[in-house]
């Protein structure tokens, strides 16, 4: 029988002690080698600014070269490292993030070591290429020449140079034409990530998943629903959002007609696991006019079912702080809105942590002069109905029956008959 896990994967939903991960290119450095690290995390501040290599407590005045950027929800970092071994630590200093649901600016550090050895390791600038009009990256060997191959792995391009000892060379690969998409350059072990970026009118398209990762240790033949946020963070309409997985995934829908500026919506979706190894990696991957925007899936298999857990870099609602400001693990202003006053949200309501947040449109009342002009003459004619009715009752109530017009008439022509004054007439009735 299929066992069925419910995962709200929402912005009510709160990050986990996993929800920040910083992941290094390798385990030990040489003196000036390439510096690279993956981060992931709901970071509200992450800029070059908050990123440094320490050594004996304070920040080292090398490395010069280094660059961050986010891409596809994911923080790429790289740096050439001192030029001395020893103890150091990769530090996030000044930055806002959030953990479990509370804004956190404390220092994140973690160790590693630069370690002097006899390897042909390599200097590579710079650790990550957003082409604009050229790909170029320039390369040494930091110890004994060596020859190394250098493969565009989007294209199949390859390079093969001699480099001697301490002697820096430039590789240059032509840039294809190709619609937005994330590739890499391999030099020996080195992975060089290579980020396409196509431009609409100067400015770069972008979309949003919440939660940034879906992430956890699952058994196989089951399937896993999900719901997700999908975020418009731009201030243009996006149009006709497709969305695809690697993996065995059904979407509801499977196409968003329409996201307005700021705009957040719900999509539902279900994983089938089929048999698999120790891990299975993936991605859903939202396609807007051939650009693409990547949501991570991590799993560990497990034939264990006490072991299950699936995480997402969030946690149900109920575990939740007292005091943190609501019971949602991120700030509205992250997906929404907040509305005040009169407005309503034309969407779906979700908390956050100021409390209620519309991932729609947060709109004034309209007011409806047609029902309140038809309101108003119904209320006219009721009164009017009304009026009428009084008036009839009162003038049948003042009027006399035949019987009383008779014994009237009687009485006038008695006092006619001795000679007494009677007005009106007596012929008649």
């Amino acid at each position: 029988m299929k066992k069925s896990a419910l995962i709200l994967l929402a912005i009510l939903l709160l990050p986990t002690i996993l929800a920040i991960e910083i992941t290094f290119s390798k385990e030990t450095y040489q003196p000036q080698e390439l510096f690279q690290v993956q981060i992931t995390g709901n970071f509200l501040t992450l800029t070059e600014d908050n990123l440094f290599i320490y050594k004996d407590g304070k920040a080292h005045p090398e490395p010069t070269l280094k660059g961050v950027t986010k891409q596809n929800n994911i923080y790429y970092f790289y740096a050439t490292l001192p030029n001395k071994p020893g103890n150091y630590s990769f530090r996030i200093h000044n930055s806002e993030y959030l953990v479990r649901g509370a804004l956190n600016t404390e220092t994140i550090i973690r160790p590693f070591n630069i370690i002097l050895e006899d390897e042909s390791d390599l200097y590579i600038n710079p650790g990550f290429i957003i082409p604009d009009e050229e790909i170029s990256l320039n390369v040494k060997s930091l110890f004994g020449n060596t020859e190394l191959t250098a493969t565009f792995e989007l294209t199949g391009e390859e390079k093969i140079l001699s480099l001697t000892e301490q002697v820096e060379k430039t590789i240059f690969f032509n840039l294809p034409e190709a619609p937005p998409q994330q590739s890499k350059i391999i030099i020996n072990d080195y992975e060089i990530p290579v980020f396409l970026i196509k431009k609409f009118n100067d400015q770069t398209s972008n979309l949003e998943f919440i939660p940034h990762l879906i992430q956890g240790t699952i058994t196989p033949n089951n399937d896993y629903e999900f719901s997700v946020l999908v975020r418009n963070p731009t201030n243009r309409v996006l149009e006709n959002i497709t969305l695809s997985s690697d993996l065995t995934t059904v979407f509801n829908p499977s196409i968003i007609t329409t996201l307005e500026p700021n705009q957040t919506t719900f999509i539902n979706l279900t994983i089938t696991i089929a048999d698999a190894e120790e891990k299975l990696n993936g991605q859903i991957t939202a396609d807007i006019n051939n650009e693409n925007f990547y949501l991570p899936i991590e799993f560990i298999i497990t034939s264990n079912e006490t072991e299950v857990v699936v995480i997402d870099a969030t946690n149900t609602p109920d575990s939740v702080p007292r005091g943190t400001g609501g019971s949602g693990g991120l700030s509205c202003n992250q997906i929404g809105s907040i509305c005040t006053g009169n407005q309503v949200c034309s969407a779906d309501t979700v908390e956050s942590i100021e409390g209620p947040c519309c991932i729609g449109i947060c709109e004034e009342p309209k007011s409806d002069t047609s029902s309140t002009i038809i309101g108003i003459v119904l209320i006219l004619i009721l009164a009017g109905l009304i009026f009428y009715v009084y008036r009839r009752s009162k003038k049948k109530k003042g009027m006399k029956s035949t019987g009383e017009v008779l014994e009237d008439k009687r009485e006038k022509y008695k006092k006619r008959m001795k000679g007494e004054k009677v007005d009106g007439k007596l012929d008649t009735i």
